[in-house]
């Protein structure tokens, strides 16, 4: 009955949406791309269609709700790619693309399942 039950314990953990982090990475539009990973406000002014590219690291799945903020304007998932190491060829992470129509300036929000992980990046 014990080894049932560890086995059936261990494979929910590894099955489980653990997310450790999710950051934004980089900011661009059609003239230029930037990378934001160690800034708190961007060298560019950003206005109208904008791509934003966050890294998850974790267990990200599809049954995850991922969503982007900035103002007003809401991202729109349209890339979805997986980070791994070439050593071990194991996966890490997932790198996300969002395209929001209408920035403006104001702080990035990463939002999943509604929990608030990254707000530190300032688009101007």
């Amino acid at each position: 009955m014990k080894k049932l039950l560890f086995i059936f314990f261990s494979f929910t953990f590894l099955n489980s949406s653990d997310i450790q982090k999710a950051f934004l990475v980089a900011v661009y539009d059609k003239n230029r791309v930037e990378n934001v990973q160690h800034k708190i406000k961007t060298d560019f002014q950003y206005r109208g269609e904008v791509f934003f590219k966050v890294a998850i690291i974790g267990n990200y799945n599809k049954n995850v709700n991922v969503t982007t903020k900035i103002n007003n304007s809401n991202g729109k998932l349209i890339n979805t790619e997986t980070l791994y190491n070439n050593l071990t060829k194991k996966t890490y992470g997932y790198e996300l693309t969002f395209k929001h129509l209408d920035v403006q300036k104001g702080y990035f929000e990463v939002f999943i399942d509604g929990k608030l992980y990254d707000t530190k990046v300032f688009v101007k």
